[in-house]
């Protein structure tokens, strides 16, 4: 559904043409603005009052307000390279700078210095050496104190005979010096909360006279030192905004900013006159148990973390500290005889809303009337809080939401019937039926929980249902697709062929999901999907590689079913999703529902009333309202669990464990703030041992250079790279030790190709045709040096901001080719090759499988190159089942392999092939490195990642 983006407009439409007609017909643009979609007024009308656009003062002769570069406030502006972007940001809540009274600034005016600090002033430490040290033992290694103290007891040592001075005597001389860091110092407190209710005259059960303790940290202090950081200014929204294309005046959505429940916020907000020019700070919080250890009892923990939706989604994500943890809730523990009873769950649901509601209190005041806080960039702005998303897997959401559990938290569509068309609910209408019906009724009819107060009642704004997010993570990945799809599968095959015959299907699918070739990244499954404990990362995996290893097994409307959730799945994982995209978004939508009528039909299934099914109806709107779902997915806050609660669990001693992860947490946040200081001052520059060499080098007046880092890559793993994005893709050899020279002709001897001499030459000479306009002397015929230089791997760099990537939205990735790869089984990459740089997706694309990267040295200048075996296209478009490409190893006129030598600059990324199966059994010995060479056609798999899931859609 496309929404009208007029203000006070609520009209939504299936399609482009319905709302261009409403457009035309209820919000007529008058033609001397250039822009066609018409900037939202700065002024609301009284009800009823028609207006038509009145063009404010300061406006060009056109109309647009960027003509005008005196307007310091524009409505309009022009965003990214190019102009292919516009955007309309909010007229009244619009994060103008202040003084730090809150007297607002002019224009222009220069941010005061975020410190008088001197780039030599280290304090707490007295040198880099020292805080090097400090950051690498506590938070790098992680390191025991009783190891701390031995290592320094070993290095002090090592000084006695020099006579030079300890760093750290001991670890607790360390942990006062990192103690006494001014930065990042959120302290931890505590509250205690027991049963306050009516109590059974005997057997009072043990819960109603337990305390429970809640450690917090103020979410004010947490979100200003947020605000304040500097590496956070060039990352930050201060405005609500709705972004266009300019060519199409298409909306399209990304940060959270970019949404409309943002705008509906400031608009209510800037009601009052006092709050305009403030900037608005939407609270996003997210909680979920986690347990640290199993098997020495029950270790659960309650973590509450806390974002702000400012900052943009690429910073959420690329653990940037983003999300910081706020709060350890309290966890009720009862014996299974009062654990179920009515009295224990109502307290423990309420006990988690007022500990929410106690929690962050000390933001009630900014929710109504602005403080001053100073941000990033050096200025002040006056602040308005407000309460937003909530991010939570659909366990926490029902107790969030007060709502029983297999109801839907959005919508009023029955428990039985969830895929009927519901209205949503509304904190309004549901505190009317709370007054209207009785308990019983309330559960039975509605699906709400009426005894229990939501902590969102007493903040203003705030409506529970409205800040329910998507959680791609466990509505998606690991309920519709895992625990459902793959699930339904098995039974299906069973229903269908019998238990003996099933089992043996779900084998050879097991075999062909280990048979996969390996690829950057992919998680292996070396005996299948028969295992205990499922990860959400096991999942994305099996995600990946599925779809093919059931093709042939099962009917076509199965791999379409699955087709469809995996193309959902990946539309709304996008960094930017459009109008465009939602109508996708919807087919998809429609596929999927579709297709799955045959698990109902084969009697595999009795209804799909499932809540986490049901959830994807609502993504539409949802993106709509918050921007794309990437930046408020539980994988966020399960990703946080590991340095926030489950790393500081196993650097306790076990004895009251708590205690010791809050002090933990709190040095971790001290030592990341004094980094982020130091590096704004330009101290962290080169390494420790150079600076000091220079240091060093300066006293003494010599001219020592620095020594040279070892810059080499990491070849284990595809990294996010922080870098900026300027480019698209990139791809060059490795820089890596695993080099060697040799002749040509001894490769050509390793790789079976005695024509590669030849080869060389041809490709010498296409080089060298873009010299035939050059006045400089060529030779008849290219020669090269007798050595060439063979690499196992050429890193590609390209932007991919949808998945895991640094803030640039750039990512790493290494295309491999050797004889043995972790001293095992040989590994020869394929990859993307651009052949035509004026087409979309494969239509300018070709596949390659890289034999060998190898560079060499011709009249004075290096070629990096790589052998390859070229692949062709099957068709001119995708399969039409499991909507991906396929190709063919190419062979020659005389049906030899077709072999050549290629540019690296050529190549664009790896890519990842998966063997078309058919009905075709694999073969128990039949290993990863076996599959490129035992298959005649291959897939493209453009589920491996979203970069090549939008590379590869954009073809069709």
């Amino acid at each position: 559904m496309i929404p009208c983006t007029k203000t006070g407009c609520h009209r939504w439409f299936r399609n482009k043409s319905g709302l261009t007609q409403h457009v035309n017909v209820y919000h007529p643009v008058l033609p001397s603005v250039n822009i066609s979609v018409p900037v939202e007024q700065c002024q609301e009308s009284s009800a009823g009052e028609e207006h038509s656009q009145v063009l404010p003062d300061g406006y060009g002769d056109s109309g647009n307000p960027l003509d005008d570069p005196s307007n310091s406030n524009p409505l309009a502006e022009y965003v990214g390279p190019g102009d292919r972007y516009y955007r309309n940001y909010h007229p009244n809540l619009t994060g103008r700078p202040c003084d730090s009274l809150g007297n607002f600034l002019p224009a222009g005016h220069p941010a005061e210095p975020l410190t008088d600090m001197q780039p030599d002033d280290w304090s707490p430490y007295s040198s880099r050496l020292e805080f090097e040290l400090a950051d690498f033992l506590f938070t790098r290694s992680q390191m025991s104190a009783a190891n701390i103290n031995e290592l320094l007891n070993l290095w002090n040592a090592s000084l006695l005979s020099t006579g030079g001075q300890p760093i750290f005597r001991d670890s607790g001389e360390m942990y006062k010096t990192i103690d006494s860091t001014p930065l990042g110092d959120v302290q931890w407190e505590k509250f205690s909360t027991s049963y306050t209710g009516e109590r059974p005259t005997e057997n009072v059960p043990p819960w109603m006279n337990d305390t429970y303790d809640i450690w917090f940290r103020s979410p004010k202090e947490v979100i200003r030192n947020m605000l304040s950081r500097p590496d956070f200014s060039d990352a930050i929204d201060y405005r609500p905004f709705r972004e266009y294309e300019s060519a199409t005046d298409s909306r399209q959505w990304e940060d959270f900013m970019s949404g409309d429940w943002a705008w509906k916020q400031a608009d209510t907000i800037s009601r009052d006159p006092a709050t305009h020019g403030s900037t608005f700070v939407p609270i996003i919080l997210g909680s979920d148990k986690t347990t640290v250890s199993v098997a020495t009892g029950q270790n659960d923990y309650y973590p509450l973390y806390l974002s702000i939706g400012n900052i943009r989604n690429k910073v959420r994500r690329a653990h940037r500290n983003g999300v910081i943890l706020i709060a350890f809730l309290a966890i009720p523990h009862m014996d299974k005889e009062h654990a179920s009873t009515d009295a224990f769950r109502r307290f423990r649901r309420q006990l988690f809303h007022s500990s929410l509601a106690y929690i962050l209190h000390d933001l009630m005041p900014g929710m109504t009337e602005p403080i001053v806080m100073r941000f990033g960039d050096g200025h002040y702005r006056r602040v308005i809080f407000g309460l937003g998303p909530y991010i939570a897997d659909y366990e926490e959401q029902v107790l969030l939401a007060c709502i029983v559990r297999g109801w839907c938290v959005k919508c009023l569509a029955m428990r039985q019937a969830l895929d009927t068309d519901a209205l949503y609910r509304s904190r309004e209408h549901a505190e009317a039926l709370i007054e209207e019906f009785d308990l019983k009724n309330l559960r039975d009819e509605y699906g709400i929980i009426g005894d229990i107060i939501p902590f969102t009642s007493g903040f203003p704004r705030a409506d529970i249902y409205e800040l329910i997010a998507p959680d791609i993570l466990h509505q998606i990945i690991k309920g519709t697709f895992k625990d459902h799809l793959v699930e339904w599968v098995e039974s299906y095959l069973k229903a269908m062929h019998g238990t003996a015959k099933a089992n043996a299907i779900l084998d050879d699918i097991d075999r062909r999901i280990a048979a996969v070739a390996p690829f950057t990244g992919l998680r292996r499954f070396p005996e299948g999907r028969h295992f205990k404990q499922w990860t959400g990362n096991d999942s994305k995996a099996l995600m990946k590689v599925y779809l093919p290893a059931i093709e042939g097994h099962v009917p076509v409307e199965i791999v379409r079913t699955f087709r469809a959730l995996l193309e959902f799945t990946y539309l709304v994982r996008r960094n930017v999703i459009t109008e465009e995209t939602l109508v996708t978004i919807e087919d998809v939508i429609n596929c999927f529902h579709k297709h799955r009528e045959i698990f109902r039909k084969s009697g595999t299934v009795q209804t799909f009333s499932l809540p986490r099914q049901h959830a994807m109806k609502h993504y539409p709107d949802l993106i709509c309202l918050f921007g794309v779902p990437n930046g408020l997915c539980t994988s966020i806050t399960e990703s946080k669990h590991i340095d926030a609660v489950k790393d500081p669990y196993r650097r306790t001693n076990r004895n009251k464990p708590l205690g010791q992860m809050l002090i933990i947490n709190q040095r971790l946040d001290k030592l990341a703030a004094s980094r982020r200081d130091f590096s704004r001052r330009g101290m962290l520059e080169g390494s420790c041992l150079t600076a000091t060499m220079q240091l060093f080098s300066t006293r003494a007046h010599s001219n020592t250079s620095e020594a040279p880092g070892l810059n080499r890559c990491n070849e284990d793993t595809d990294e996010a790279v922080d870098c900026p994005t300027s480019i698209e893709a990139h791809v060059e050899l490795a820089r890596t030790p695993r080099t060697y020279l040799i002749t040509l002709s001894k490769l050509a001897a390793e790789l079976n190709l005695q024509h590669l001499p030849t080869i060389l030459e041809e490709f010498l000479l296409q080089q060298l045709d873009a010299y035939d306009n050059c006045d400089s002397d060529l030779p008849e015929w290219p020669t090269y040096g007798n050595k060439i230089t063979v690499v196992n791997a050429a890193a590609a760099l390209f932007y991919a901001p949808s998945d895991i990537s640094g803030i640039g939205g750039m990512r790493r990735e290494y295309i491999r080719s050797c004889h043995s790869w972790q001293n095992g089984a040989p590994r020869y990459d394929c990859a993307f090759v651009n052949t035509d740089s004026g087409l979309k997706g494969m239509y300018g694309l070709d596949i390659v499988r890289i034999l060998a990267f190898f560079s060499f040295v011709s009249q004075s200048k290096r070629y990096p190159c790589a052998v390859v075996r070229w692949f062709d296209r099957v068709g001119d478009k995708p399969d039409t089942d499991t909507g991906m490409w396929i190709v063919r190893p190419a062979f020659t006129a005389q049906r030899r392999p077709s072999i050549g030598i290629i540019h690296v600059d050529t190549l664009y990324r790896a890519a990842h092939l998966i063997p078309l199966y058919a009905t075709r059994p694999v073969s128990r010995n039949l290993k990863p490195h076996h599959s490129y060479d035992s298959f005649t056609a291959f897939y493209i798999n453009k589920f491996i990642d979203h970069h090549a899931f939008s590379l590869l859609s954009d073809s069709y």
